[in-house]
């Protein structure tokens, strides 16, 4: 005799309770994820596409709509329900991973996950074969980390800043390239921004590609291929759209080429790499070989499998323990970050010691004077408070130091080894060091050294971050002495980030020799300033 089916659309009173009580958990587990991620969608141009994701999906579900109700005939697999229950456990725990902001991104790949788990749970196999597609399209939906979107963006931008002077030379235009700075004489310099990189167009594109080929009955290959060719198509396209900047700029006015124009030409050069994309992909379809892939015949379920009694009870037993807890964890966490006090004293405060480093070092060494930086960017940065001092040595070598710290963020902010080859600056060298001069209690603590270029220019740079006055060399290290916090229910320390630039002046060996006299004696008022500044109340 067949087993009752494991599927959502069940006879019993009982099981339709179950599937529901799965759905309601799911649902006040992530409904705080899915907030979040249409914020994301509606603020960040590079995810827009994310707002159509989810009606795409629910459209390609209702129309696959008796096939799932044919799948109450049978379950296929007798263990895929409860491994689909166990994964829940992991994805449970990336989930307060992510409220725990150790990488915000895991939240959104969680949802999609427990989202696939709860449909093996539900469906089995062949639940999992008829939604596979529009759970491909959900996975679109969700944001791509910034560390993946910087690693695209420089060479995208570069690729497209080396074609679009090369058009603007064949069109009379003496222009030339230095860095992301493109030099055209009769106008100021074009600055080529990581918005202009053409990381928008591309996501959005390969997104519209990907659901494209989920409708497009060709060999995978294909279909690959077209994919793929978004990445040269976003580079010409950027580049057309750079050089198209230039022309209006020096033949009707810089102003002309700025605002709703630049806006306007975005959007019809967007649409022009749409049209180029589906253009190709009619082309590949009908030079490549492979052809149309035969449709594919409808089946019957196949009848159910003898399962082992248990087994259905211990999957439901697992998945509701795990969404209820995943539930209760989130709210718990958003709760203790919430109980971090949003008071303008403790932002005064950190702001004070910040900006009290002393601009006179060593009885002359080293003098100083304050830097103002862009508090726009500052803010985007998630910084509530920032001090940033510019030495200079009697050598006339060059000193800058930068703090930065949130009280209540736990992303942590844009680091060197992220925001300097975003400014077009190439790591030639990255290592962990010891700390030098800087009297800290942890012996095992670390600093980052950077040695940077661009064009003939050359940068060490030193950094590291500060969960209160507990170093950490890198940012995972600080995420995990926040998370620490969390677990043990104590106050959540101020996050910091100190930053020591140094132009290389001769060779790097004596520039780093000035850098490590330069960092014992500042040390120790770089670490009386953290102290000031990461203190609670």
């Amino acid at each position: 005799m067949n087993a009752p089916s494991q599927g959502l659309f069940l006879g019993s009173t009982r099981d339709r309770a179950g599937a529901v009580l799965l759905a309601i958990l799911l649902l006040a587990a992530f409904l705080p994820t899915l907030a979040e991620l249409g914020q994301e969608w509606v603020s960040v141009p590079e995810y827009g596409h994310g707002l159509l994701m989810p009606l795409v999906a629910v459209w390609m579900i209702w129309s696959r709509r008796r096939d799932l109700k044919a799948l109450r005939r049978g379950a296929d697999n007798r263990w895929l329900p409860l491994l689909g229950a166990l994964a829940l456990v992991p994805l449970t725990g990336a989930l307060l991973l992510g409220e725990m902001n150790l990488s915000w991104f895991l939240k959104p790949l969680a949802f999609v996950g427990a989202l696939t788990a709860c449909i093996a749970l539900l469906y089995s196999w062949r639940g999992l074969r008829a939604l596979a597609a529009p759970l491909l399209v959900l996975l679109l939906m969700c944001p791509v980390p910034w560390r993946l979107v910087i690693d695209v963006t420089l060479p995208l931008k570069r690729h497209a800043s080396v074609l679009a002077t090369g058009l603007m030379e064949v069109s009379g235009l003496e222009a030339g390239l230095q860095g992301n700075l493109i030099h055209v004489p009769g106008i100021t310099s074009l600055w080529i921004a990581d918005q202009c990189s053409g990381v928008r167009s591309l996501l959005s594109l390969m997104s519209i590609a990907i659901v494209g080929c989920l409708f497009w009955r060709r060999h995978w290959g294909v279909k690959l291929a077209v994919i793929l060719s978004c990445i040269p198509i976003t580079v010409l396209v950027n580049a057309l759209r750079i050089w198209l900047t230039a022309m209006l700029a020096v033949h009707v006015s810089p102003d002309t080429a700025q605002g709703f124009f630049h806006f306007g030409e975005g959007f019809l050069l967007f649409l022009a790499a749409a049209a180029i994309l589906w253009a190709w992909a009619r082309v590949l379809g009908v030079v490549l070989p492979g052809g149309r892939l035969p449709r594919p015949s409808p089946t019957r379920p196949a009848p159910g499998l003898p399962a082992r009694p248990f087994a259905p009870r211990v999957a439901y037993a697992v998945a509701v323990a795990s969404l209820a807890f995943a539930a209760f964890g989130v709210y718990h966490m958003r709760a203790r970050v919430a109980d971090v006090p949003d008071d303008t004293e403790a932002v005064a405060r950190m702001r004070e010691a910040f900006s009290g480093l002393p601009l006179d070092v060593e009885q002359g060494a080293y003098r100083g004077e304050l830097l103002e930086w862009d508090e726009e960017l500052i803010r985007r940065s998630g910084a509530d408070a920032y001090g940033a001092v510019r030495y200079e040595d009697g050598d006339g070598r060059v000193f800058q130091v930068y703090i930065a710290g949130a009280l209540r963020s736990a992303s942590n902010f844009h680091a060197p080894n992220v925001c300097m080859p975003s400014a077009d600056w190439e790591t030639l060298a990255a290592q962990s060091v010891p700390f030098t001069g800087f009297p800290v209690a942890e012996t095992s603590a670390r600093m980052q050294r950077l040695l940077l270029q661009r064009g003939e220019d050359r940068m060490l740079t030193y950094y590291w971050f500060q969960a209160g006055e507990r170093p950490a060399g890198g940012e995972w290290t600080v995420r995990f002495y926040r998370l620490l916090d969390l677990l043990r229910n104590k106050p959540l320390s101020p996050t910091m980030i100190v930053s020591i630039y140094v132009p290389v002046s001769g060779s790097i060996e004596a520039t780093e020799v000035a850098a490590r006299g330069f960092l014992s004696t500042i040390g120790p008022h770089l670490r009386e300033a953290t102290a000031s500044g990461g203190t609670h109340g």
